[in-house]
């Protein structure tokens, strides 16, 4: 059994709180604001990392912590965005949701064994200790867009 690696649970906990103050920083006005046209809004990149944490990474997380040796399907995250993203949809729901799914989240984590196998139909075997560690570097990637848009929003030419 690999024991779970605090350094990671640190930073998936942290990361809830990271998404958090960034997107209460941001003005109203700036929520679906893009820097540029193909790039994503606040609001986009926070509802792709909700819709990702709820529908792939806390499904295989939970899978892998309870099934022998799981199948983890490919998520088409494009298709998925197209077909479900709403304008409408209030920031902080969608805040609220990555929060809770986080949570549920790191409270599997925390009790598995990080050696537990799946087998992604892309990839290949991965572990869960490999799946823990992928969901920060996808955090922080999308966290970084949301900074993007902050920062570029603050210094935009009218």
């Amino acid at each position: 059994m690999t024991q779970p690696d605090t350094y990671t649970l640190r930073l998936l906990r942290a990361q809830s709180h990271q998404v958090t103050q960034e997107i209460n920083s941001l003005p109203a006005d700036a929520i679906l604001w893009k820097p540029a046209p193909e790039e994503w809004s606040a609001h986009e990149a926070l509802a792709h990392l909700r819709d990702v944490e709820r529908h792939v990474f806390r499904v295989r997380i939970e899978r892998m912590a309870s099934e022998d040796n799981p199948p983890l399907p490919v998520f088409d995250e494009v298709t998925y965005h197209k077909e479900h993203w709403r304008l409408d949809e209030p920031i902080q729901t969608i805040l609220a949701d990555l929060v809770a799914d986080r949570a549920a989240e790191v409270a599997v984590l925390e009790a598995a064994d990080w050696s537990r196998p799946g087998v992604h139909a892309a990839r290949g075997p991965i572990t869960l200790g490999w799946q823990a560690n992928y969901v920060v570097a996808h955090t922080w990637e999308h966290l970084s867009q949301i900074m993007r848009v902050r920062l570029s929003y603050a210094t935009r030419k009218e």
